[in-house]
């Protein structure tokens, strides 16, 4: 794709700079007006009940300027350009395409005339195609090169970008599809919906007659075309099935389609292949098939909303819909309206919608793998702790019962002591045993067990450090619509945070509280820092080991429950500050 990427930026640099600043170009003329065997026809036309290769021949009397061009297209018809008797263009003759392809591919053309004065008539001669009983008459241009090209970028300009948008956007998919792969499986949903970019931008760029123009290799644009279309249902069906957790009922449905469509595919591709029937025949087939998959995609996707109430399915249901519609606008703009408009315009539209729809799915659908991953792995966290709080539950449990063992005979000492009148040794080791008995080695920070572990762990990791660390939270068992494990993630990464902020710091501290009120829970924390990473944007890195996702999955976590976070770092001292709605 990158010399089609030069010619068209070369291309538009030569439009736009091949006349004088503020200068206007002249406009490029349409030659409609026609003469064909002694009748005067006008352009575009398309003639019927023709046999296959039946010459035709049309003649027009123009008035060149030094240096005009002409435009035309063909479709699957051989052709030769005739300028006063002198041949200046020919295509499509036997021999100068490859066979199987039965008919020349469409070619669009921008061909110098002759330098000569006065009129010029100009013959061009037709064959007509051998797949179809009509040949499509397109009208010709004529004008500079630059004031043509102005013309075919005005009309078809959008088309081209549109698809080389497409194609980029494919390929970004494709990549991030292997990236999320590698934590999540549903990753895979970005590699289909990756696919179906790239198929709709091979069809539109193929289909457009400016990529024409710009890159010689009409049989690769013709390919190009026909297998896009033929193909781009197919990654939607796939995705539906593998990715949107549809009922069996749902995906047998689908993966029944997408596999007619490969059948057909397969079966377009060997009947072109061995020269009995082009795509260009074969393609009413997929007019019909192609919208039918979307539109049964559609309807899949609104019973499992309404009915199963998938929300998977609720997501990507009006982009799928917006897309079967306008794939039947564009089915009914080939066949009935014919509004001059370019081909795949309507579909276009719908892609549009569906692109831009899909891409905040897309972006929430980021955040939340990202998130769970961060769950994940916090609840990996809580199995390793709590594990830890039973172990030294069991040693507290242990040392207690060798405790009590011994207590009767620090009683028999004491009761001894004080028989003797040695009242002050009696008093020291009444002490020592008060002291002990004391001692609550499994600690409580507040009233939900999973976030106290978690809170009891890092405070414990935070001391050994060497930081001053005061926790006092006030937290419920009960914490609404918040999953506790969420709030784990985010005492625990704020926590984990700070205890690497403060290694190296003159005086290490941590201070956090919490308060629950009216539904709403507020999380802060004051921490020293020895240094701090801050983005261009303002926002903080991590500063854990290898950056961690940190800051940024306490903000989102915090976002999807209708709070929100700040932090801020002042005088050495970093403020972070968290709240969420519980209920």
């Amino acid at each position: 794709m990158p010399p089609v990427c030069v010619a068209v930026l070369a291309a538009l640099l030569f439009v736009f700079a091949s006349q004088p600043a503020g200068q206007a170009s002249p406009g490029a003329e349409s030659i409609s007006e026609w003469q064909m065997e002694g009748e005067p026809v006008v352009l575009p036309l398309t003639t019927g009940r023709l046999s296959p290769r039946t010459p035709l021949t049309l003649t027009a009397e123009i008035r060149p300027e030094d240096g005009d061009y002409l435009y035309f297209k063909t479709v699957y018809a051989p052709l030769r350009v005739y300028a006063n008797g002198t041949l200046i263009f020919e295509y499509g003759q036997p021999g100068s395409y490859p066979a199987f392809l039965i008919d020349p591919p469409t070619k669009t053309a921008l061909v110098p005339l002759p330098d000569t004065e006065g009129p010029v008539v100009l013959r061009m001669e037709y064959l007509s195609p051998s797949q179809r009983s009509s040949l499509a008459l397109h009208p010709v241009l004529l004008g500079s090169s630059g004031a043509i090209l102005r013309e075919l970028v005005g009309q078809m300009g959008f088309s081209l970008f549109f698809a080389f948008v497409l194609l980029a956007l494919g390929l970004l998919l494709f990549l991030i599809a292997l990236v999320l792969t590698r934590f999540e499986a549903t990753g895979a949903a970005f590699l289909w919906l990756g696919l179906f970019c790239v198929c709709v931008g091979c069809w539109v760029l193929g289909e457009c007659n400016l990529t024409g123009v710009l890159m010689d290799a009409p049989v690769f644009l013709y390919l190009l075309a026909f297998l896009g279309l033929f193909t781009l249902a197919i990654p939607m069906l796939k995705f539906g099935c593998i990715v949107l957790r549809l009922r069996r009922e749902s995906r047998r449905l689908l993966n029944g389609m997408a596999l007619t469509l490969e059948a057909c595919t397969g079966a377009a591709i060997l009947l072109q292949l061995f020269g009995i029937a082009a795509f260009s025949k074969t393609m009413y087939l997929f007019h019909v098939i192609v919208p039918l998959a979307l539109c049964v995609f559609a309807m899949v996707l609104l019973r499992e909303s309404v009915w199963y109430q998938n929300r998977m399915a609720q997501r990507f249901l009006v982009p799928t819909g917006a897309l079967a519609v306008f794939a039947l606008l564009e089915v009914g703009n080939y066949y009935l309206f014919r509004l001059p408009v370019q081909k795949s315009f309507f579909f276009q539209l719908g892609v549009m919608v569906f692109v831009v729809i899909t891409g905040v799915i897309g972006g929430c659908f980021v955040r939340d793998a990202f998130l769970l991953r961060a769950q994940n792995g916090m609840m990996q966290r809580q199995v390793e702790i709590q594990r830890e709080q039973y172990r030294l539950l069991l040693e507290t449990e242990e040392s207690r019962k060798k405790f009590r063992h011994s207590v009767k005979h620090h009683l028999a000492a004491l009761r001894v002591l004080l028989v003797n009148g040695e009242r002050d040794a009696a008093l020291v080791d009444l002490n020592s045993m008060l002291d002990a008995l004391s001692a609550d080695v499994s600690g409580r920070l507040c009233g939900n067990p999973l976030v106290n572990a978690t809170a009891m762990h890092y405070q414990a990791m935070a001391r050994q450090a060497g930081a001053a660390v005061d926790i006092r939270l006030d937290i419920p068992e009960d914490t609404g619509r918040v999953p506790a494990g969420e709030l784990c993630v985010i005492i625990g990464d704020m926590l984990e945070n700070a205890a690497a902020a403060c290694q190296g710091t003159e005086k290490p501290f941590i201070k956090m509280r919490s308060r629950c009120a009216d539904g709403i829970l507020t999380v802060t924390l004051d921490n020293s820092f020895s240094s701090i990473r801050q983005n261009a944007d303002g926002s903080f890195q991590s500063t854990r080991e290898g950056g961690g996702l940190g800051l940024r999955i306490i903000a989102a976590l915090a976002e999807k429950h209708g709070g929100g976070s700040r932090f801020e770092a002042k005088d050495g001292v970093f403020y972070s500050s968290v709240y969420l709605r519980l209920k």
